[in-house]
């Protein structure tokens, strides 16, 4: 199945936005100002109504944002008769009011009253609209969504009132996930050409934990606007520490766990959102590919599987490696595809992980630099020159053996002789081959900073690092890694050394690569990958 059926879906939604948010507001604006004119009712005051109106209109935007949202994720469907939500939706703004929508349209009907300083808008249009939706809804709406939701809309309409409730924290997909996934949802039928595939695989109610492949950053935004499901995703909690870290990742419905230990609290935290019903997201591989083939699955993942034992759904994304890979600064459009695998149990994982493993790259439509990809690559293939290749352009070469190579859409490794290969298999020489056997000693290219810490991690030091006699070397300290017991990257260009205690040490590394550190540690220090 393509995503045809869904682009119409979202062609008839802004059709509908436009007739109801566009024509229908500005036919009672027009009617607002005639009845000022036959009344002579005088313009409000512009410096008092103009920026309360403002407000108003901004926040049932939002309001108005979040319904949409939550009717879709959660139901779905629309707010519109000929595509409705076919499960009742309880959840986000609907938790506060059975008629969101509706006192959303009448905050924007009141904010444009206000702007354009109409009195007659303000006192007659908006109440007179207010209460002729109340009646419609009370008369034709309401019945029609008992017969067909039944007793459970019953129950619904004696725990959720007309009007607003006061409520401190509500079920579902929140304001900010709604506006996220909006806005991302636009974003990507804007620049990416999404096929989706299997998508009867995906279980119409109760709850399943989705797993994916993790190629890129975007893979959360893909995988969402593939199943239009609220999906929750794990995030580290390194993410979490700023404010704005907290309330975005919150309000995105995430779970925080440490990446260094056993995070008992997000596991407790991942359960009680499967029995409530909710849908998790998980890349079992626990990070982003750097070169496009598929990672081990972590350890760690396999144990929450098994004690979550819920329905597992398997999602195998091709093309975000290619749009946005790891070692890029910046994200290319392009064509995704999205394939959902039937429904399977904790006693069929093997299978199941085995349907997101492949290394299918994709293909942009523009053509990517290379800057950035002398961190994959930290040695030549041609000449095994450690630290010499440098990028230009959509070209990458050696400054020893002067060898070049360039780069296509497809992210295929083009050589001067005309060869081609895939950037996979190019770039698996560096695991081939032994490169620090006989080396001692590493020192880093550029500035590197380090930091130091637990959670919370001080910058101690900066400049050259110098591994030599089992310690880093910066200026006249030094960091001895005899007891480091874990080597972990982070983004693009972190390495972290893990040791007992949850205690941690940061190399921030400006122009070095950190899978170049990562191997050379590796072997000198005997730690398993």
């Amino acid at each position: 199945m393509t995503g045809k059926r869904g682009e119409n879906d979202w062609c008839v939604l802004l059709a509908g936005t436009i007739i109801y948010w566009g024509a229908l507001p500005v036919a009672l604006l027009y009617g607002a100002m005639r009845i000022d004119s036959i009344l002579a009712f005088s313009s409000l005051p512009a410096i008092v109504t103009v920026p309360i109106g403002a407000v108003i209109l901004l926040a049932s935007l939002v309001l108005s944002t979040w319904c949409v949202a939550a009717l879709h994720l959660r139901g779905s469907g629309f707010p519109i008769v000929f595509m409705p939500p076919v499960r009742l939706v309880r959840e986000g703004p609907y938790a506060l009011s059975r008629h969101p929508l509706y006192w959303a349209f009448s905050g924007y009907l009141l904010g444009l009253s206000l702007i354009v300083r109409s009195l007659s808008g303000v006192i007659i249009v908006v109440p007179l609209f207010i209460l002729l939706w109340i009646l419609y809804a009370a008369a034709h709406e309401e019945r029609v969504l008992l017969r067909r939701y039944g007793d459970e809309y019953r129950q619904y309409v004696k725990d959720v009132p007309v009007f607003f409730r006061a409520q401190r924290n509500t079920p579902g997909p929140s304001i900010v996930y709604a506006t996220v996934y909006l806005v991302g949802k636009a974003i990507v039928h804007l620049f990416y050409s999404v096929i989706v595939e299997g998508e009867e695989n995906l279980p119409s109610s109760g709850p399943f934990i989705l797993l994916a492949n993790h190629a890129s950053y975007l893979d959360p935004v893909f995988l969402v606007a593939a199943c239009n499901r609220y999906v929750r995703f794990f995030t580290t909690g390194e993410m979490m520490r700023s404010r704005f870290g907290r309330w975005f990742f919150n309000g995105m419905g995430s779970i925080p766990t440490s990446r260094y230990k056993v995070d008992s609290g997000s596991v407790r935290a991942f359960l009680s959102a499967l029995k409530q019903g909710e849908t998790l997201g998980i890349f079992p591989e626990g990070e982003r590919t750097w070169d496009g083939n598929p990672l081990p699955i972590s350890s760690t993942v396999m144990r929450l599987l098994k004690r979550a034992n819920g329905p597992l759904v398997a999602a195998r994304i091709v093309g975000s490696y290619a749009a946005y890979p790891r070692w890029s600064s910046y994200p290319l459009p392009g064509r995704i595809r999205v394939r959902f695998f039937a429904p399977s149990s904790a006693n069929e994982m093997t299978e199941t992980l085995a349907h997101i493993r492949g290394s299918e790259i994709g293909r942009t439509v523009l053509s990517r630099r290379t800057h950035g990809l002398e961190r994959l690559i930290w040695a030549c293939p041609v000449c095994g020159a450690i630290g010499g290749i440098t990028s230009r352009g959509q070209k990458i070469s050696c400054e020893r053996c002067h060898a070049e190579w360039s780069l296509d859409r497809s992210l295929n490794v083009r050589a001067a002789d005309g060869t081609s290969v895939p950037l996979p298999q190019f770039v698996s020489f560096l695991s081939e081959k032994d490169f620090f056997g006989e080396t001692d000693s590493l020192s880093s290219i550029g500035s590197v900073d380090l930091l130091v810490g637990g959670e919370e991690l001080t910058r101690v030091a900066s400049g050259e690092v110098v591994y030599r006699d089992g310690a880093l070397h910066v200026g006249e300290r030094s960091f001895p890694l005899s007891e480091a017991r874990i080597i972990r990257l982070e983004g693009k260009d972190r390495l972290d050394i893990g040791f007992a205690q949850d205690r941690r040490l940061r190399l921030v590394l400006h122009r070095d690569s950190p899978l170049k550190w990562e191997r050379f540690l590796w072997d000198k220090l005997n730690i398993e990958p």
